[in-house]
């Protein structure tokens, strides 16, 4: 669902901006669209996992374009 609606809001090159980040599913969207992303997370805990899922996805080779 997040990679449709960042699709839909944004454009390739664009910065999407998730004041509310949680576990980083936009941020991993972003990333699987080329899209710049900035996350804001007040849980320190939410916050490392996010940061984890969004490194891990600038690291994966896009399998499918």
């Amino acid at each position: 669902w997040m990679v449709w609606a960042v699709d839909l809001a944004s454009r390739k090159g664009e910065t999407v901006l998730d004041p509310f980040m949680g576990s980083g599913t936009t941020g991993v969207a972003c990333m699987n669209l080329g899209r710049s992303f900035i996350g804001i997370e007040i849980e320190p805990k939410y916050f490392d996992i996010a940061c984890e899922r969004i490194e891990n996805a600038q690291r994966q080779e896009r399998l499918f374009a």
